[in-house]
């Protein structure tokens, strides 16, 4: 039989079977932000500023002055964003719909770019939802705190975006389950490399990041709890792991014109969430300088948020976080120093001068202990344009890192942040 005079047949055939499907629906969404703060101190923070996390410790220069305690302010468009809702003809007798979804907040050679924030596409069934893509990880959930700064209660609520593969099976009719693989991305983990944006030591470990969930929700009430597990591979080269296992419990109520919302989170290792703590050396080898096992910093963080109104809305974020400490003793390297990797960890010799160096001997080395923050706002919303005002205080306690990862001798530092927003919606 010749080919080539079924070649017509086969393209009149698949035209046909694609005319006859659903055409596939897009909506456009987005807004366009403008964004204008002022830090009364230096902080730990992602995209200029635009993600604020926490104030930097005491720093002295050569003339004894602190480097940190300097005041900032700036004005940025790049949390603008813009996104597109598809849906599709069903799949498999699944109700077919995805997601793309950018803003301007990426970092290149033309300082900020394009970048992705969602794609993902997602099968619904009766019962069960299947998702593949990226997407919010679960640990930052369903409940988030109502904020104008785009870190969204960072570093008390977790804050990450990754490539999964997750699975939604509706169990009653209030109650669902939620299991989920993760490999990271642009949130990745710290590691020996000195850098947040390395995502090679879960891809070295292979075993992708493992969530697992509940949430029951009520025409008033949401309550869910979840448990992440992840392994890091550090260094390519040594077989030494470490596997950090974190929890989370939120709860929401929402009546009318009133939204009450809190969320705890115990991590173990949760730098890829934006959250405080890390990991450390827990055991060298003769050489001290082989690495032969990881310890996990234990952190406790906990939010609660209230607010108020539609047309003119009302808000206040009360935050927490505790260092636990780690569950091994660190060990000292041939330097007589801790190696750590995460969020908090400073090294430097003149960091502060109110710790007593005399106490230990570990180069002054500190640790962020505790952080708190106060954040009320308020804001005007009005068809497509809304307008907000809102006022961040930040208080961070610093101290000497002991052998249990814990703080001694410690110190507060504080940073005030104003934050106005203009936001046209579309």
């Amino acid at each position: 039989m010749d080919l080539k005079k079924l070649l017509p047949l086969f393209i009149v055939a698949f035209s046909t079977i694609a005319i006859a499907q659903e055409p596939t629906k897009l909506k456009v969404y987005g807004f366009v932000s403008n964004d204008f703060f002022y830090n009364s101190r230096q902080n730990v923070e992602m995209v200029d500023g635009i993600i604020q996390l926490f104030p930097k410790p005491i720093e002295l220069n050569a003339a004894g002055v602190d480097k940190n305690a300097v005041a900032q302010a700036e004005m940025l468009s790049v949390n603008t964003r813009i996104g597109v809702d598809l849906t599709g003809a069903p799949i498999l007798g699944a109700k077919s719909n995805g997601k793309i979804e950018a803003d301007f907040a990426g970092f290149g050679t033309s300082y900020y770019v394009f970048r992705i924030r969602q794609a993902f596409m997602k099968l619904n069934w009766e019962k069960t939802e299947l998702l593949v893509g990226q997407t919010w990880h679960p640990l930052f959930g369903s409940v988030v705190p109502t904020t104008f700064s785009a870190n969204a209660g960072g570093p008390f609520q977790p804050f990450n975006r990754s490539p999964q593969v997750r699975v939604k099976q509706t169990l009653t009719s209030t109650l669902s389950a939620t299991a989920a693989a993760l490999y990271e991305m642009q949130y990745a983990s710290f590691g020996p490399s000195s850098t947040s944006a390395v995502n090679t030591y879960l891809k070295n470990a292979i075993v992708p990041d493992l969530f697992v969930g509940l949430e029951n929700k009520t025409k008033h009430w949401t309550l869910g709890v979840g448990a992440d597990l992840k392994t890091l591979k550090p260094e390519p080269l040594n077989d030494a792991t470490i596997t950090s296992l974190s929890a989370g419990a939120y709860a929401q109520y929402v009546n009318g014109k009133l939204q009450l919302k809190g969320k705890t989170t115990y991590g173990e290792n949760l730098s890829d969430q934006l959250m405080l703590g890390g990991y450390g050396v827990s055991k060298y080898a003769t050489d001290m300088t082989t690495v032969l096992s990881y310890t996990n910093y234990k952190n406790m963080s906990s939010w609660i948020n209230a607010v108020y109104g539609t047309k003119l809305q009302v808000g206040l974020l009360l935050g927490m976080s505790n260092n636990l400490g780690t569950t091994e003793d660190l060990a000292l390297n041939s330097k007589n120093r801790f190696v750590s990797y995460g969020y908090g960890f400073y090294n430097s010799s003149d960091l502060n001068p109110n710790i007593k160096t005399t106490d230990v001997d570990y180069n002054n080395q500190q640790i962020l202990d505790r952080l708190y923050r106060v954040a009320p706002q308020v804001s005007y919303n009005i068809s497509n344009f809304r307008f907000g005002l809102e006022y961040d205080y930040t208080k961070a306690s610093y101290g000497t890192i002991q052998h249990d990862g814990s703080a001694k001798n410690t110190y507060n530092v504080s940073n005030h942040r104003v934050l106005a927003s203009v936001m046209y919606i579309f």
